[in-house]
């Protein structure tokens, strides 16, 4: 069963019905016929296009309905398509993928989209908090101007002075509900490909609000399946959030360590510092989210460090997308050398395998070449030097 709304990286088999939803998204304009002639003869989505450029794709109910991309540039991503079905327009699909793109151009630390707008669509993204640049004369309507326009999406980094997060028992996760076949359909997938995998219950935040230093949220108690399908497509529910904690380890000799996921896990390859998602063991009694015994508890589990032999930093919430980190820089007595050789041990101990190797970061540079979230790059890029 498909999910009502997912998204996808086009395949070369998509090319002939992009094609259609790029010529009939242009057409309800009003474009006069000659005009759109001239378009579909010389405006298409080719394999060749596919192969070259990141291209996402909306699907609703397991048909395409939209589609979104272009090329990740040195230092912006350069968005050369957006179009939606005239039957799919106004329903949020044009908003999702461009939060999608956002998404990930900050995983490869480009945060600045830029376009050219067809005229129409200029308020669209005005809304979305697009300026425009430029303009250019248009070849199609030559009395409306081309905009170029931009928008910046960093990462936001912000200090805590508390957390005020709770578990809703009453109210549940509406995603989980009413996509439960293709969630109970995609586990299933999953499974066959990593059998290793459980569906455990989670936490899964569903509003967020940060005011004066302190972060207050509301989550549910859900499937681990549900999340990885709502993560798997896209997040089509742009109200609910990964949030999770996370254990920033710095060295003696200033390195922070990443871990390495294993093949076991679900983020196999992925590279990120000491993390979990929070489940059933960080609620207290009075159903509030404990996100600092979370912090502890992920990072023994994982690495063996205890906690409290470190130096505690501040908390700080890192929102990225969907993803919200609250980190804490945990500063220890050993050198980098001596941490990587210790959490390496423990790691060995590791029934579940769930670390592979321990990255030293002594520069942001160095995370050059892996697979690397945008929210650990930033972190990276804020307690590391450039190079």
């Amino acid at each position: 069963m498909f999910p009502s709304l997912s998204l996808r990286r086009a395949r070369l088999s998509d090319a002939p019905e992009l094609t259609q939803i790029l010529h009939r998204a242009k057409a309800s304009w009003g474009y006069p016929a000659a005009v759109m002639d001239a378009f579909r003869a010389e405006q298409r989505i080719s394999p060749a296009t596919i192969t070259s450029q990141l291209l996402i794709v909306a699907e609703r109910e397991g048909r395409t309905a939209a589609f979104a991309g272009g090329e990740m540039r040195q230092d912006h991503f350069y968005l050369g398509f957006l179009f939606v079905a005239p039957e799919h327009q106004g329903q949020g699909l044009g908003r999702l993928l461009l939060s999608a793109i956002e998404d990930l151009s900050r995983d490869q630390e480009i945060y600045r989209i830029l376009l050219e707008s067809d005229p129409h669509a200029a308020p669209f993204y005005h809304h979305l908090g697009y300026r425009t640049l430029s303009e250019r004369p248009s070849t199609m309507v030559p009395d409306q101007p081309i905009p170029m326009m931009e928008r910046s999406f960093e990462p936001q980094y912000l200090p805590l002075s508390g957390i005020a997060m709770h578990l809703s028992r009453a109210q549940g996760w509406s995603f989980e509900a009413s996509e439960a076949k293709a969630i109970a359909d995609h586990w299933q997938s999953l499974t066959s490909a990593n059998p290793n995998l459980w569906n455990g219950r989670k936490l899964h935040t569903l509003q967020v609000q940060h005011d004066r230093g302190t972060l207050t949220a509301r989550c549910a108690e859900v499937n681990y399946a549900s999340f990885l399908a709502w993560r798997d497509w896209g997040a089509p529910d742009r109200e609910a959030y990964n949030l999770f904690g996370a254990a920033i380890v710095r060295s003696s000799d200033g390195a922070l360590l990443y871990g390495v996921m294993g093949p076991k896990t679900a983020n196999h390859g992925s590279c990120y510092p000491p993390a979990g998602n929070l489940d059933l063991n960080d609620l207290r009694p009075d159903g509030s989210v404990d996100v600092e015994g979370s912090i502890a508890r992920e990072l023994l589990e994982e690495t063996g460090l205890d906690i409290n032999t470190a130096r505690k930093g501040a908390l700080f919430a890192l929102f990225d997308g969907q993803r919200i980190c609250i980190g804490q820089e945990l500063t220890f007595a050993a050198t980098a050398q001596e941490l990587r050789a210790r959490m390496l041990a423990h790691a060995a101990t590791d029934p579940e395998e769930e670390l592979a190797d321990i990255v030293i970061l002594r520069k942001a540079g160095d995370l050059k070449g892996l697979k690397v979230p945008g929210y650990a790059r930033l972190i990276a890029r804020r307690l590391l030097p450039r190079s």
